[in-house]
């Protein structure tokens, strides 16, 4: 069949993506930066099975650690099973398995480019797919897709995310591999009504495994599995009992593949069972610090991480938490779904209208609810503390891709990458850089997302240095242009920037007073309202009282489980010293019961 020039354009645009992409990691020194997260756990486990053939901790594989990376294996997490004193590490193993041979023969670079490649197989099995129903704009879309987002970037993110965005993204694709294209007749179409029957089982069989991939490190992608369904019995009759079995069986393997060499290795049937605890680097390592057979003793005496305790999921149900929650999930500054995963939109473009989609329209229900396990189970960290947008959101997005059933115009694939653009301009310059900067700051969040997206004050992992003030005032610092003082309940600021603030108090409060050093000029300006000193002590500091106009959000934090009220303030001494002032905050009774001391 012939190419129209959008297909081919389309193409051109996505293999050119994708190669750049595939150079960057070949390129990428990873071992010039910092670990974060858990990506120690998984270099460590994906080398061991490289060089050793097991996934059991050992001294040898912290010692290979140390001489590759030059660091110890920061935020490292170990298990054991009851009654056993064999260490493995408290991750699955999928991811290691896939990217072992890469980092036999690259241990830093294996990873990264692993990971281009997996990338790259499930967007042209996407394209593929996708091209019997959008026809020659959908490679130009699956482009969109992973580069009009943070996705692509995970490449380079030592983690299992894209992994498990790669199997996702390759299951829903065998799923609607049997599609038959709007225009074709049924005497001209090879698809699942002449598909052979042993065709159909292995097709279904490939997509209940691929789609297990995703259950197995998080089981509340399970709901992935209700479109799968729906599109399974859809199938002619005499392929329906197939490709459900198929679909079935290829889950039960993967997942008891998973769980078997998990527990073969030594460890539990999860990776997040057993007795499990994560190591940093200030603390003392099994096998080099301490016996490996006082592993128990620790744990015990230190507290078990395992997710599978009673207490390491507690549903919190308030609902304005739920609902803060449900707006930062879309437009959060850090990690909202939209302007991070904006191209979402074009799959829904593609389903308005379509009649028969084989249950397309589950594939919502099922993305809606796997997220609202997130936001119930995990409410303090429903994003994952990833430093690239919505990290537990990211395998769920592929799904989005298939809701689509009809043709689009391509220009709306172009009108949503230049519109993500907004957002991702700094990621697009830099797609190889560190994703958080040295202050800690998550390095995607552009100027726009800082300026029109509110700030996730329910989110305890995004960034801001958390401090208290008097008066029983909580606060976290939003920005690096204030900091906490080395002693005391006060903080400092460049007198020349403008510092972003976070205080947080048990009651609602109409004002606050500010307390600045005799370094600070007389004037205070707070947002667009600039104001005059209240009081002038005798020691040159000068006192400013704040007017509250409500709270910007109330509801519990992860410390607490009462109502905090929240005031976010912008702060700046117009003419004040490129040094820095020092500040105090508190809340109107502590200054007054002080000035009457």
């Amino acid at each position: 069949m012939k190419r129209s020039p959008v297909e081919t354009l389309g193409w051109a645009i996505l293999g050119l993506l994708l190669l750049a992409t595939l150079a960057g990691a070949v390129l990428f020194n990873r071992s010039k930066l910092p670990l974060l997260g858990d990506e120690a756990t998984y270099a460590m486990q994906a080398a061991s099975l490289a060089h050793d053939f097991d996934l059991a901790y050992t001294k040898e594989d912290y010692d290979r650690f140390v001489a590759v990376w030059g660091v110890k294996p920061e935020g490292l997490i170990l298990q054991s099973r009851e009654r056993s004193e064999r260490l493995v590490y408290a991750k699955p193993p999928l991811y290691a398995l896939v990217i072992a041979p890469f980092v036999r023969f690259a241990p830093v670079r294996g990873g990264p480019i692993a990971n281009a490649l997996m990338l790259a197989a499930a967007a042209l099995l996407a394209a593929r797919t996708l091209r019997v129903r959008l026809g020659g704009a959908a490679p130009l879309w699956v482009a969109v897709f992973l580069f009009a987002s943070v996705a692509f970037a995970y490449v380079f993110w030592g983690e299992a995310d894209l992994f498990l965005l790669a199997a996702v993204a390759a299951g829903f694709a065998l799923v609607y591999g049997g599609d038959r294209t709007a225009s074709a007749p049924a005497s001209v179409y090879q698809g699942e009504e002449t598909e052979s029957a042993r065709r159909v089982f292995l097709r279904w069989l490939g997509a209940g495994a691929l789609l297990a991939v995703a259950v197995a490190y998080r089981p509340f992608y399970l709901a992935l599995f209700l479109p799968a369904l729906l599109a399974a019995r859809s199938l002619p009759a005499e392929h329906r009992r197939r490709g459900l079995a198929g679909l079935a069986l290829g889950v039960v393997v993967l997942l008891g593949v998973s769980a078997g060499l998990q527990r073969a290795s030594g460890g539990d049937w999860t990776g997040y069972g057993g007795k499990r605890q994560g190591i940093y680097a200030r603390q003392d390592y099994p096998a080099v610090d301490f016996p490996a057979e006082r592993w128990s003793a620790r744990v015990e005496r230190q507290g078990n991480a395992s997710w599978l305790q009673r207490e390491a999921v507690r549903p919190e149900l308030n609902p304005r938490l739920a609902g803060w929650n449900a707006l930062y999930f879309l437009v959060g500054r850090s990690v909202g779904v939209l302007p991070y995963f904006l191209p979402l939109f074009l799959g829904l473009l593609g389903l308005l209208g379509h009649r028969e989609d084989r249950g397309r329209w589950s594939i919502l229900l099922a993305v809606a609810a796997a997220a609202l396990a997130f936001l119930l189970l995990r409410p303090f960290n429903f994003f994952g503390g990833g430093p690239l947008g919505n990290r537990y959101f990211l395998p769920l997005y592929p799904a989005l891709w298939f809701l689509a059933a009809r043709p689009v115009r391509a220009v709306w694939a172009v009108a949503a990458a230049a519109l993500a653009g907004l957002f991702l301009w700094p990621l697009w310059l830099h797609p190889t850089a560190y994703p958080v900067t040295q202050a800690g700051d998550y390095r995607h969040v552009s100027a726009a997302a800082r300026r029109f997206l509110p700030y996730e004050t329910t989110q305890n992992a995004v960034p801001g240095e958390q401090a208290v003030a008097g008066g029983g005032l909580w606060v976290r610092l939003l920005d690096h242009n204030a900091w906490p003082a080395p002693r005391g309940q006060s903080f400092r600021m460049v007198g020349n920037a403008t510092a972003e603030i976070l205080v947080g108090s048990p009651q609602p409060l109409d004002s606050l007073f500010i307390e600045l050093d005799r370094n600070a000029p007389t004037k205070l300006a707070v947002g667009e309202e600039e104001l005059r000193p209240l009081m002038l002590g005798a020691d040159g500091s000068i006192a400013f009282q704040i007017p509250l106009h409500g709270a910007r959000a109330v509801h519990p934090l992860w410390w607490s489980p009462h109502d905090y009220h929240l005031y976010e303030l912008t702060l700046r001494l117009p003419g004040g010293p490129p040094s820095p002032v020092g500040f105090r905050i508190e809340p109107p009774r502590d200054l007054i019961k002080r000035s009457g001391e």
